[in-house]
């Protein structure tokens, strides 16, 4: 049970925590509407869709920003309790650093966890919404370019490939179909079809011909309709992705890299991107670990210094995220230590601080 010490540097806590979130999440909202305001009037974007698009901008900003907001509510409140001489007196009654920050550790944990959960369960369909809004009404993409794709490839297995030469994604059919069948770098079978659709057991061929070469000569078999079980994409596989690889859930995300993967396409950076998904969010209760020791400890200037502590310890990490990120998308550092690395550091770093910080 929480005794009422904890409710009371949580209390804290938390209520800074909503604070630096509300008055960050402004500002940032204000400057984004500034930069995008030429496009809204430009386009003449309806006032209902500017808002509906900054409630889910807002999703955004929590999703990306939830470790600064954590670092700065922790150095504000426990300056504030530091600068009355709360966490003297608590110390002068037999308290320890240690057990002031057991609390909020616990819960910026917990809180590290909860972010995950909003990120993969929460905030994709929202966010594909923001995407949307963004890509079709502010900035007037053509929607129907996403609605289809042309010359699409793709390999089965090495024995197996076929080509599409068009696929109406809403339709979930495809047009002028060619499946090529291989043993031994020799071309044994070809498939070729006028249309492609996905069925809700699998995908079917219609109106076509089979071409089977062998060592006897060449056999054409027409057809109605013919299975291609063998063909492992689903629907989903084939549309044209909305927005970054950070605008994707970690399942959909991995599912894009194991299709590249089958195709041969690049995803190393989607593949340090998905690290990254669990990595960031444990970021809020790291900083704990640096802020409270900190915090603890009164300098002159009060909140202005906390302040300021706050910000270069945020752009300190954010520099040293971002170059690792890099290092991670040229090969130089493998994706899990691309995104571990820089937490593992400052997990350190926070273990030190608490150590030799006054208790």
């Amino acid at each position: 049970m929480l005794k009422r010490i904890d409710r009371y540097l949580l209390r804290y806590f938390i209520s800074a925590l909503v604070m630096v979130a509300l008055a960050f999440g402004l500002l940032i909202n204000a400057i984004n509407m500034i930069e995008e305001l030429r496009r809204f009037i430009d386009n003449s974007v309806p006032m209902g869709e500017i808002l509906t698009y900054y409630a889910y901008f807002s999703g955004w900003i929590l999703k990306s920003f939830l470790p600064v907001f954590v670092l700065l509510a922790a150095l504000i409140s426990i300056g504030i309790l530091a600068r009355r001489n709360e966490i003297l007196a608590m110390k002068a009654s037999g308290i320890s650093l240690y057990r002031i920050a057991a609390p909020l550790l616990i819960f910026t944990f917990l809180l590290s966890v909860g972010h995950i959960y909003y990120n993969e369960v929460i905030f994709p369909e929202p966010n594909k919404r923001r995407v949307e809004i963004k890509e079709f009404t502010i900035r007037k993409h053509s929607r129907e370019a996403k609605q289809s794709q042309r010359n699409i490839y793709r390999q089965v297995n090495r024995n197996l490939y076929f080509v599409i030469n068009a696929y109406n994604i809403p339709g979930m059919t495809g047009e002028e179909v060619k499946v090529y069948h291989l043993d031994d770098n020799r071309l044994t079978e070809l498939v070729t079809a006028k249309t492609m659709k996905y069925t809700s057991q699998n995908w079917m061929l219609y109106d076509g011909v089979r071409r089977i070469f062998g060592d006897s000569g060449e056999t054409f078999i027409e057809f109605d309709s013919l299975s291609a079980a063998y063909i492992q994409d689903k629907p989903r596989d084939f549309e044209v992705p909305l927005g970054k690889p950070e605008d994707m859930g970690y399942t959909e995300l991995e599912r894009y890299i194991e299709l590249m993967k089958r195709i041969g396409g690049p995803y190393r950076r989607e593949l340090v991107d998905l690290k990254l998904k669990l990595s960031f969010p444990f970021s809020s209760f790291i900083v704990i670990l640096i802020c409270v020791p900190i915090a603890s400890n009164p300098k002159r200037g009060g909140i202005a210094v906390s302040f300021a502590v706050g910000a270069g310890i945020a752009l300190f990490y954010f520099v040293c995220f971002k170059i690792l990120q890099s290092l991670g998308y040229s090969g130089t550092l493998s994706p899990d230590l691309a995104a571990w690395l820089i937490n593992g550091i400052f997990f350190l770093a926070g273990l030190v601080i608490l150590f030799i910080a006054r208790k």
